[in-house]
């Protein structure tokens, strides 16, 4: 499947391959890929079944099948650093997993690592309030429960207005099903997974998992972060990002788990 995307910054920069959350889109970078366009170039695709894609359902093989062909069409073959929020988080690792030659370094955050059960009434139940998600009254409240700031809310409301009930259960099967693949346990990309200090303990858990499965990850809290902190705090997202891109000492605010 090929992914619409941005592409920013010089050709000839080293480049990184950004992947946002469920429920977003290609926007959602669009404050980080501001500060690091001008040394790396970008590129910003919006996944299956979200913003250009919206007509259609996710699944990890469709976007992992796309994020390679965007490294392999646009940043020569590669490899590229990888940075994924959420849902973009597992298809790095994904990516990570089934085409470790096309990657570089990664940053994952706010990722979740293990299957949760409940799958089936939480899909009955999306069916059944789907509608109401709609209402723009719902959407300012989904969209204050994720922290997407003010100047971001017409795109979040954008996205709501053009998702499915059928795409949205495709997200949600495939979030609350993922478990790490094997092949991570002998890769050797360098890792950074990040968490934010109010996030779920369940996600704090699921960094220090990756940082014990994976030979060369390592895990950080990030104070006062919340699950969309690169909306909120571009600047230390960035540098995180550019520190860990460059293997260079990360910034002092991060906290090692």
């Amino acid at each position: 499947m090929s992914l619409p995307c941005q592409i920013t910054g010089p050709p000839s920069a080293p480049t990184i391959l950004f992947l946002h959350g469920g429920g977003v889109s290609g926007w959602m970078w669009e404050p980080v890929v501001r500060r690091l366009s001008n040394r790396y170039r970008c590129i910003v695709p919006d996944l299956p079944g979200h913003g250009r894609l919206a007509h259609g359902c996710f699944s990890f093989a469709d976007a992992v099948a796309g994020a390679a062909e965007l490294v392999r069409t646009e940043a020569a073959g590669g490899p590229v650093h990888v940075v994924g929020l959420s849902l973009g988080g597992q298809t790095a690792l994904h990516l990570i997993a089934a085409y470790p030659h096309l990657v570089n370094r990664a940053v994952v955050s706010g990722t979740l690592t293990r299957s949760l059960p409940g799958i089936g009434p939480y899909r009955a139940l999306i069916r059944l309030t789907f509608p109401l998600a709609r209402l723009e009254w719902m959407i300012r409240l989904n969209a204050r429960q994720l922290g997407i700031p003010p100047a971001y809310q017409a795109q979040f409301r954008s996205d709501t207005l053009q998702s499915t009930a059928a795409g949205l259960e495709a997200v949600i099967a495939e979030n609350m099903s993922f478990r790490l693949p094997e092949a991570l346990a002998t890769s050797p990309v360098p890792l950074l997974a990040l968490v934010g200090g109010p996030e779920l303990g369940l996600l704090r858990a699921c960094a220090r998992d990756l940082a014990r499965a994976m030979p060369n990850a390592r895990a950080y809290l990030v104070p006062g972060a919340g699950h969309t902190w690169c909306l909120h705090d571009p600047d230390l997202f960035a540098r995180v990002v550019a520190a860990h891109a460059a293997d260079e000492p990360l910034p002092q605010e991060l906290v090692q788990l």
